[in-house]
């Protein structure tokens, strides 16, 4: 499975790259970029660690449930920041603190801190695609300026949607060989590769234009 490490490690080269450029202007960006730049340097350190415990035998599912929490909610205040609709604001705040709630009562109560969290990905991934489709219907139409965060809010909802299909299969992961998984692992981390790669994109895109 050294295949498998080297992805990871590309993956975290990618992240760490992404962290550095999207924080050296942070103070300028607006709100959307920054709530990018934060998702990205905490996705590093997340992944990073969870690596390390990975590379020694260790358990680092206790690590999922915690980043599951923070890519949540870093998604939605990114989508929350991103639309102009004062209504749609509110109800994401609504909703992502419900969310929340229960992503925390669903880690202490009923699924293990050492286990997968296949329910809680299942309620917070869903709730993402939910609001990324949204997003996507309300710039149908829209002026150009709305449409910036285009390109990222494709590879949200292409990696969310991916991630949710590969972590229902969360009791199927524990009865397999790490070699029996590598298929679904080799394409999380690629649509993840993928989805940073579009950050990138979008990053340099804006910049471009100023």
């Amino acid at each position: 499975m050294k295949y498998l490490m080297t992805f990871n490690i590309v993956t975290l080269v990618l992240l760490g790259t992404l962290s550095i450029l999207m924080s050296l202007e942070f103070k300028k960006n607006e709100l959307p970029r920054k709530v990018i730049a934060i998702y990205l340097i905490g996705s590093f350190i997340a992944q990073g660690i969870a690596t390390i415990y990975w590379y020694f035998g260790l358990n680092n599912l206790t690590i999922l449930h915690i980043y599951s929490l923070f890519q949540f909610i870093a998604f939605s205040a990114f989508f929350w920041s991103a639309t102009e609709n004062k209504t749609k604001q509110r109800w994401i705040t609504v909703i992502s603190g419900i969310v929340s709630c229960l992503l925390v009562i669903n880690s202490i109560w009923n699924e293990s801190l050492s286990d997968f969290n296949s329910m809680g990905i299942f309620i917070s991934n869903g709730t993402i695609v939910a609001y990324s489709i949204t997003y996507f219907f309300e710039i149908l139409g829209a002026n150009l300026d709305s449409k910036k965060y285009l390109i990222v809010n494709a590879g949200v909802l292409m990696f969310i949607s991916e991630s949710l299909v590969v972590f229902l299969f969360g009791n199927f992961l524990k009865e397999v060989a790490l070699i029996d998984q590598a298929v679904l692992w080799y394409t999380h981390i690629s649509t993840y590769i993928i989805f940073l790669l579009l950050i990138f994109w979008n990053h340099a895109k804006l910049k471009r234009i100023g």
